[in-house]
């Protein structure tokens, strides 16, 4: 009879001391985010878009690094479902993309609602697999309607929220930093498990700075792929590059801080990494965001296969 009662109450959404001592509502910090493997501390949220669900979710960073939901808001995408290659295919990309700006109603037509956030689609990634098109934002319903009300597949390539959702999500959002992962699915695994590869990129990624600094081309060009393209230039054409520049000078000195990485959605072993550099060298000085892609190769070690300033 107990159980049955204590059944019942939480269906009816009613408190019971019984149903309390059956079911346990609290959030599970063992389990986050396959994709959300280190973000800046300056940036306490983050932001997943599930696709195949229609599902956006606001994820807030914890004490000891792991990310517990705290918002769930209800989306459309493209009428052809997701995984853009061409323009004017009405698909929503799949990868990891940065908030670029923010638009106002007044820069707006009534048809996209209270808010648009455009993204970078085409990001590197996308460009070296020739994807094209452009104009992929998360904006809102039009004007006077506050809830949802397009179905799933509806946009043109765009997520779209309802106008409380976008009032909501600007509290979430530091313009220019922020990014949004756009997925099939969220994956779930253990804390512990993201914590290890954490540990384990950013080893090599110091790794990495601390070879640059050296300036001996045999263990810095280690950490590039074979497949590295910087979207200028080949391996071949990076080597003879970073062999020149390199050579040239007489110390470097490099700085790097607030670190993102982000595993990247419909690729396997494949992360993006984002991080704020400080350069100095004998003949030249420079600051400013850089990107990286790192893959785990075939020998079972992580390599820089992309790398570049956008």
């Amino acid at each position: 009879m107990r159980l049955i009662i204590s059944v019942v109450v939480m269906v009816l959404g009613i408190p019971s001391m019984a149903a309390k001592a059956d079911f346990k509502l609290l959030p599970d910090h063992t389990m986050q985010p396959a994709s959300l493997i280190d973000v800046a501390p300056r940036y306490p949220y983050a932001i997943i878009s599930e696709l195949s669900t229609g599902k956006l979710r606001i994820y807030k960073r914890q004490p000891q690094g792991e990310f517990l939901l705290i918002e769930t808001m209800e989306t459309s995408i493209g009428k052809k479902g997701y995984g853009k290659q061409i323009e004017g295919d009405n698909k929503t990309p799949v990868g990891v993309y940065r908030i670029v700006s923010h638009l106002t109603p007044a820069q707006l037509d009534d048809f996209y609602g209270n808010a648009a956030y455009p993204v970078n689609y085409p990001n590197a990634w996308d460009q070296l697999q020739e994807r094209t098109g452009f104009g992929i934002w998360l904006h809102a319903e039009p004007i006077g309607y506050t809830d949802k009300v397009r179905p799933l597949l509806d946009s043109n390539g765009c997520i779209v929220l309802s106008n409380n959702d976008i009032d909501r999500i600007n509290q979430y959002i530091d313009i220019g930093y922020t990014y949004i992962v756009m997925t099939p699915e969220i994956q779930m695994v253990p804390v512990e498990e993201v914590t290890a590869l954490r540990k384990k990129l950013h080893q090599r990624i110091d790794g990495w700075q601390s070879s640059w600094e050296t300036r001996q081309p045999e263990p810095y060009l280690s950490f590039y792929s074979k497949d590295f393209s910087n979207l200028e230039k080949n391996w071949d054409e990076w080597v003879v590059y970073k062999k020149r520049v390199n050579g040239s000078k007489t110390f470097i000195d490099v700085n790097i801080s607030d670190v993102g990485i982000y595993a990247y959605p419909g690729e396997d072993n494949m992360v993006w990494v984002e991080y704020y550099q400080t350069y100095a060298s004998s003949n030249y000085q420079s600051k400013g965001w850089k990107r990286q892609i790192w893959k785990l190769e075939p020998d079972n070690v992580w390599r820089i296969i992309y790398e570049g300033g956008g």
